[in-house]
């Protein structure tokens, strides 16, 4: 099982955005930090069952005193501003959501950590000629 790493607890210049997580049964706006840190993005439980997402095993993850342990995840559609794309999620802990690397990549966001703010990322794309 792959191993996959999770952002500590923050405070001094993290950015948080609200971001409108989809399920089968509805969505519902949840205020989350993003973290480049951490790889997947984690959705509080009560989140997850509200919007009706499928739990669809679990993934090892390394948390930020190294440790690791299973997380339960399943697929959502995670919307910001005018983008909303499929993402997996991992369901966590009610005090915890994190929008990690791989949907502020698919989302095509990158965090301004001076600003604190999220912007639109140019994506690299090299070609052999």
């Amino acid at each position: 099982m792959p191993v996959i790493y999770l952002g500590g607890s923050m405070k001094m210049g993290e950015t948080r955005v609200t971001a409108r997580i989809h399920g089968p049964k509805g969505y519902e706006d949840v205020e989350m930090v993003a973290d480049t840190g951490a790889t997947l993005t984690m959705i509080p439980e009560s989140v997850a069952d509200s919007v009706g997402i499928v739990r669809r095993g679990s993934v090892m993850v390394r948390l930020a005193d190294g440790s690791t342990k299973a997380v339960p995840m399943g697929n959502a559609e995670v919307e910001i501003g005018d983008d909303r794309a499929p993402i997996r999620v991992l369901i966590g802990s009610e005090d915890v959501a994190l929008l990690g690397l791989t949907a502020l990549e698919t989302l095509g966001l990158k965090v301004n950590p001076v600003e604190r703010r999220l912007e639109p990322s140019v994506f690299n794309e090299y070609a052999l000629a």
